[in-house]
Order: C-alpha cells, then sequence, then structure tokens
C-alpha cells in the first residue's frame, strides 16, 4: 500500500481552503441580497408576509413594558398611513392559555397627518409564545396581506398570574425597596413598574384588569394634564370595578385633587385647601417614632385639608371635633383609596426617617393575610400535589368535575389493554381449536374479534363520558348602593361530547341594569404546575383561531367567542366580567352602634329573592333567613351576632396536631370554595387556606366589610345570566350552577360628638 506523500497533503490543504472561501463567499451574497429584500422594521420578530412593502411597525405591549398573563392587556401598532391606500384591517393572533390560537380584529385606528395608530385588547395565556400582526386591505384578487410574528418576551415581560403587578405613577417613594425589607415573601411575587409616558395608559379599564395596584405619587400636575379624558375614565371605571390604589398628594393639591381638578374623583372627600401644619405627633406616633416630621427641614408639612371624608380615617392630627385626616382609607364603588393628604416624595416626608416605618404600615395594609411559618411550609406542596397555588385554581379543579363524566385511571386501561391483547391473540387461536376449525378462519375471526372489541370499547367510552353538552356554571353578582353601580363575575366550564366548534355568549336575565357590558373570554391556570399559564408545554394541534367579537353599541361592550374549538370528550375553561349602572333604587345607610354593632333596612334592588344570607360588618355577622325579591328587612337592635371568621370558617375544617385549622385543598366543594373566595382575607387569607387569591383578587370584599360599610352576601336559585352556546341555553338537565349576590350597604357612623357623650 503506498504512503501519502507531503505534496498530497499540500494538494488538501489548499482545496479544503479555497473551498471554504468559495462557501462563506456565497453566503454573504445571499445575505447582503436577503437584507436587501427585506425590509427592515423598529418592531421586533420576522416578516411571514409584506405584499404592502411595510418599512416601518411600531409595536408596544401593556404598559411600561409588563402585562399580567391571563389578564386583558393592551397592543398599540402604529404603522405610517402612507403605506396603505385606505386604513388596513388589522388583526393579532395570540395563543390561550391552552395554546389554542385566538383572532382579535382592532376598531378603527387613530389618525394623525403621518400614522395610523391602533389600540387593541389582548389575552395572552403562554409566555412562551408569539403574536401575529395581521393588515389586510382589497377584496377578492385584489387582496394584499401582510403578517409580521414577534416572541412576546421580545415586546414586553410577562407577569405570572399568580404574582402582583403594581404600577408607579410619579416620583418613585421606595415602597419596591421597603417590600424587599420588610415583606421578603411578597417581595418575590410582585413587580413594581414605573409609567414614563402616559401614552402607554389604555382607553379601556378592562386593559388594566393586570393591575393589581396603582401607586400614585401627584406632586406634578403637567403629567396629570397630559393624561387623555378617556384614559382618566378607564383608571376611574378600573379602580371602582375592583381596583386599588395609593394616593398621595401634598402642596399642589389644588391643581390636582380641586373641583374640575384631574384627580377630583380619587379624593375620598371634597377638597378645601392646602394647609401647613407642625403638628404631627399622631402621625409620630402611629409608626413609633421620635422624629419630628418638621425636624429634617425645619418646614412646616403641607397638607390637603378635606371636607366631609369618607371611609377609616387611619392618622388625623388635631382633637375629635376640630381633626384634620392625613391617611385615610376609603371606598371608591368595589375599590379603594389609600389617600394621603401628604406628598411622600418631597420634604420633608422624604427626608423624615419615619418615612420608612410609614411604608411598612401601607404595605401590611395592602398585602395578603399570611402566617410564614405555615403557609411557607406548604405552599410548596400545593404546586407539586395540587397544581396550583392560588385558590382560583382550587375553584377551576371544582368545576371540572362533571355529574355523568366519569375519570379512567390508567389500571384501568392497561387492564382493557390486556385483555384486548389476549382475546385477539391466543383468544383467538383457542376458540378455533375449540370449534375445530381450520386455522385459515382467522381471516374472518381476528378482523371479527377486532370490531367486537371497538365497538364494546366506543360503548364503554360513550358510557362513560356521555353524549350530551354539560355546564357547570358559577356566578356572583355585587351590588354597591352608594356608587349605584353592578358588576358579575362568571365562571363557566363546558364540556364536549365530540369534537365541535362553539359560539359562546351571556346574556343577563335578572340584572338590575339597563345598559349592560358583558366580557367573554377564556380563563387560565394561574402558576408553573401541570396546564398552568407560566409552564413549558407543547403547542396545540388546533391551527384555526378563534375569534373574540367585539360589539361597541350605544356606549356598551359586548364580547363573545365565535368558532371556540373543544375536543371530543374534553372541557373548556371559560369566565366572563359584565359591569353596568344600577337601576335607580331608594334605599337607608345603616347605623352603627356601641362594639362595631349595626342596625336599620336591608334592601334588595333586584327581582331575585336571596336566601341563607348573612350580613357581615367588622367582626360581626348576621344571619338573614330570606331577603325578598325588591323586597326589604330589618337587623334590629339585639339580634343576635356571630363572629365573621368563625361563620367563614364554619365547614369542613380539619383540626391539626397543634390545634390550628387547615383548609381542605382537595376539596371541590363549589359552595365552600365561594364562601372563602368572596372574602378571603377576612377568613384568614392564606394563613388560613395556605392559597394565595392574587390572580382574581377583586373578587374578595374583605376590605368593604369594615369603617363604614356592610356587605350582604346571599344565595340565589336561577342564575342571573344566562349562558348561550350556539344561541341556545345549555339544558338544565345537563347544567350545574351556583349564584350568590353581594350588597354593599353604607353605614353612618357616630359622630365625635355622640362618641364624646357617650
Amino acid at each position: 500500500m503506498r504512503s501519502c506523500t507531503p505534496t498530497y497533503y499540500s494538494f488538501c490543504l489548499v482545496t479544503a481552503l479555497s473551498l471554504t472561501c468559495l462557501f462563506a463567499s456565497w453566503e454573504s451574497v445571499y445575505a447582503e441580497s436577503d437584507e436587501s429584500s427585506s425590509p427592515k422594521s423598529s418592531a421586533p420578530g420576522s416578516w411571514v408576509a409584506n405584499e404592502h412593502g411595510l418599512q416601518d411597525l411600531t409595536a408596544q405591549l401593556g404598559i411600561a413594558g409588563h402585562f399580567k398573563l391571563g389578564s386583558w392587556t393592551e397592543v398599540r401598532l402604529e404603522v405610517p398611513s402612507a403605506a396603505f391606500a385606505s386604513p388596513p384591517k388589522v388583526s393579532i393572533i395570540a395563543l390561550d392559555s391552552d395554546g389554542v390560537p385566538t383572532e382579535i380584529m382592532a376598531t378603527a385606528p387613530e389618525k394623525t397627518d403621518d400614522t395610523l395608530l391602533y389600540r387593541v385588547p389582548l389575552k395572552i395565556g403562554r409566555r412562551n409564545s408569539a403574536l401575529k400582526f395581521q393588515f389586510l386591505t382589497g377584496q377578492g384578487s385584489s387582496t394584499k396581506t401582510t403578517i409580521r410574528e414577534v416572541a412576546v418576551s421580545q415586546l414586553a415581560e410577562p407577569v405570572a398570574a399568580s404574582n402582583r403587578l403594581f404600577l408607579q405613577i410619579g416620583p418613585d417613594v421606595g415602597l419596591g425597596e421597603a417590600l424587599q425589607r420588610y415583606a421578603s415573601d411578597l417581595s418575590d411575587t410582585t413587580t413594581f413598574v414605573s409609567l414614563t409616558d402616559t401614552a402607554q395608559l389604555p382607553h379601556a379599564w378592562y386593559m388594566l384588569e393586570g393591575v393589581d395596584h396603582i401607586v400614585w405619587m401627584a406632586n406634578d400636575p403637567a403629567q396629570a394634564n397630559a393624561m387623555q379624558p378617556q384614559q382618566l375614565a378607564a383608571i376611574e371605571k378600573w379602580l371602582k370595578l375592583g381596583g386599588k390604589m395609593t394616593l398621595s398628594v401634598g402642596d399642589r393639591a389644588t391643581d390636582l385633587i380641586g373641583p374640575g381638578k384631574p384627580l377630583a374623583p380619587f379624593c375620598p372627600g371634597t377638597f378645601d385647601q392646602v394647609q401647613q401644619i407642625r403638628n404631627t405627633t399622631e402621625l409620630e406616633a402611629r409608626i413609633n417614632t421620635v422624629a419630628h416630621v418638621d425636624r429634617p427641614v425645619q418646614k412646616p408639612l403641607p397638607i390637603a385639608v378635606l371636607q366631609d371624608p369618607t371611609g377609616i380615617i387611619v392618622v388625623q392630627e388635631g382633637s375629635r371635633q376640630a381633626s384634620t385626616p392625613l391617611w385615610i382609607r376609603s371606598a371608591k364603588g368595589f375599590g379603594i383609596v389609600e389617600f394621603f393628604a401628604f406628598d411622600l416624595s418631597a420634604p420633608p416626608i422624604a427626608d423624615w426617617p419615619g418615612r420608612d416605618p410609614l411604608l411598612k404600615l401601607l404595605l401590611e395594609s395592602i398585602s395578603d393575610h399570611l402566617d410564614t411559618s405555615k403557609a411557607s411550609m406548604q405552599s410548596g406542596s400545593s404546586v407539586a400535589h395540587f397544581g396550583y397555588t392560588d385558590i382560583a385554581g382550587q375553584l377551576r379543579m371544582a368545576l371540572d368535575q362533571f355529574p355523568g363524566v366519569r375519570s379512567v385511571s390508567f389500571f384501568l386501561i392497561g387492564a382493557i389493554i390486556i385483555a384486548y391483547l389476549a382475546l385477539i391473540g391466543p383468544g383467538d387461536y383457542f376458540f378455533l381449536r375449540k370449534f375445530g376449525l381450520r386455522m385459515e378462519w382467522t381471516w374472518v375471526t381476528f378482523p371479527a374479534l377486532i370490531l367486537l372489541a371497538s365497538a364494546g370499547i366506543w360503548s364503554l367510552a360513550t358510557w362513560w363520558k356521555g353524549t350530551s353538552l354539560k355546564m357547570n356554571h358559577v356566578e356572583v353578582v355585587d351590588i354597591d348602593l352608594e356608587s349605584q353601580l353592578v358588576r358579575s363575575t362568571t365562571w363557566f366550564h363546558l364540556f364536549s361530547p365530540d369534537s365541535l366548534r362553539y359560539e359562546v355568549d351571556i346574556q343577563p336575565t335578572s340584572l338590575p341594569s339597563r345598559r349592560w357590558n358583558q366580557l367573554v373570554s377564556w380563563q387560565g391556570l394561574a402558576g408553573s404546575g401541570l396546564g398552568g399559564m407560566s409552564a413549558r408545554q407543547s403547542i396545540s394541534t388546533v391551527p384555526t383561531p378563534y375569534d373574540f367579537d367585539f360589539t361597541r353599541a350605544d356606549d356598551t361592550t359586548q364580547v363573545s367567542l365565535q368558532e371556540l374549538p373543544i375536543q371530543i370528550w374534553s372541557s373548556k375553561t371559560l369566565m366572563g366580567r359584565g359591569w353596568g349602572d344600577l337601576n335607580e333604587t331608594q334605599y337607608e345607610p345603616l347605623n352603627e352602634r356601641e362594639s362595631q354593632l349595626i342596625e336599620g333596612l336591608l334592601t334588595n334592588p333586584t327581582n331575585m329573592e336571596l336566601t341563607d344570607c348573612y350580613v357581615l360588618h367588622g367582626r360581626w355577622a348576621y344571619f338573614v333567613a330570606k331577603l325578598p325579591a325588591n323586597g326589604t328587612a330589618r337587623i334590629v337592635p339585639g339580634q343576635s351576632a356571630q363572629n365573621t371568621e368563625k361563620v367563614l370558617k364554619r365547614r369542613r375544617v380539619q383540626e391539626s396536631t397543634d390545634g390550628g385549622e387547615l383548609w381542605d385543598r382537595q376539596s371541590t366543594d363549589i359552595e365552600r370554595i365561594m364562601e372563602v373566595t368572596m372574602f378571603h382575607n377576612a377568613a384568614g387569607g392564606r394563613s388560613y387556606t395556605s392559597l394565595s387569591n392574587r390572580f382574581q383578587s377583586y373578587v374578595d370584599l374583605s376590605s368593604h366589610v369594615e369603617g363604614d360599610r356592610a356587605v350582604l352576601v346571599g344565595k340565589v336559585k336561577n342564575p342571573p345570566s344566562k349562558i348561550q352556546v350556539n344561541g341556545q341555553s345549555v339544558d338544565d338537565a345537563h347544567a350545574q350552577s351556583w349564584s350568590y349576590v353581594r350588597i354593599i350597604y353604607p353605614v353612618q357612623k357616630r359622630s365625635p360628638s355622640e362618641i364624646a357623650q357617650r
């Protein structure tokens, strides 16, 4: 065998280098060709199609680069108007929590001289997913389509559904740092974002659904005046429908919360004047400090003085007869405002050593009830064993239990497979031997056995799962008499007997509001457990998206689902949120006596009879057997009252070894789950359930039980709304429903003079 010479090695090396240079030159030529042919865009992602030759596309998602998974948010698309002969039809495709694509059409754009701005509401169900922006013009053969696909993470940072999202407007007062120091458990599950551009605020309240709390340090009238009226109205509606806000004002209060000013609707009273005070002994005593507020800069503290303040006065200066509130916790509809009459971000408070302890008090008032010694021990096992850490996940699990639909164990499936193999193998052989037939007959018996087994298995599966569309439906209707608002929250699961597409809508039947707004959408599972929105999951096999059909007419918004796909013997988790103004209702406020006991007339503004009612106020709960439709009942002096927390913990409580009480996280008792969900913090919060209530915290009305409000909760026999599937109600024989009505009554507290006389 001949050996290789040095000349041979040199030839191979030269050849390899030449081919490498040639391939590199081809690659550079093709790269230059692709770059020259593909238009650039200021938005990330890639072009799937670009028949309009669109050169510039700007896309923004959420607020301040963040959004919450499973909640409504806003996408803002800006394109040059010159790129289109007429405004195109714009839609966005996003994945729901099951990985099924959804499509939402944009409304008419906001036009300027050079650009078109589309504001599109959106719900995103997968952390690691992408959005498709579609632009369509023309009809028939002249249709042009442009599609750009962008990863969600390239547009904004997703916030887990079980975490809290705080929006900070104005200067940073260090609330995030205080959270790190004083509430380590919550610091890992809370995201603070600062609003740098008011254009990022949406024009519809539900696109703020993912925001848990707005922290507004209001010392810049120019920033507030820069907001459009629709944006301020959206924040106000978000607050009244269950949002939470911390509002701090100071020496610029006249321009911010004065009559007709931008922030006046958020103020718990009527603004009177800005006053300079030096006596802050009550504020200093509240946080147990000897450092005076005015000492660092030797100047008084400017505060906003309010007339007729409403709510709980947490801190006030002066005597009972001539007091000046500094910190007020007040209800606005179904929401809560923490109002500070002084500026937390400016001297002298900014230089005061007591500001950090004051922020700690604020965090305690807006945080979950938590016993870290118990909750931290059990929360980790919630994901591993149950698949959820939020009480909304337990409700979802309970609603997925349908009567007549049986779960099939893996053991039974294995037994059926073994029986099937035994039947078509040894069974067929011994059958032929038994009757003395020739083995060639297996060409007949073998397929016959397969057909027989298939028919049997299909019949068994049909018996297990049923052949009818089934539904489980929970609805909570809330009424605030003082603000004359009504809202509803609906959860429902549909079980399909076949692979079909459905049209789903919610129609009010007994709601006390003439101008009703209704949203219908999918609902995801909070967390990173199996099926959770933060988990890594495979892509759905359903390629065609279903539609969110938005209809806006007469100042109302209606959303339904079109072509919703549900696979055979599978369920789909859906929810609805509705709101409207209460029909004109006459009522009387309740009266508070000593020890937070109340009396007065209870008014029912609905045409539904309420049964098994409880009225909750402070630490007391009153049982009312029945509240007639459009009728009244009375709480009389001397009526027996029970402890609120004991009432909320009254069922299915297991005694642990240390004498404490444990919530049954495996329970599928929907009535019990709803009792605690509706007043989670009043029942003890996470210390009791070992589950958070952050995904849909607006359902919890515990904050309205305190102070100058009382909440009645009762059951109703028939649902206040009907779920329409393909234009018809689900057969009552295959539907289960649980319906509740809560009514918030104002409570007239005793005046300081009455307290002094007693």
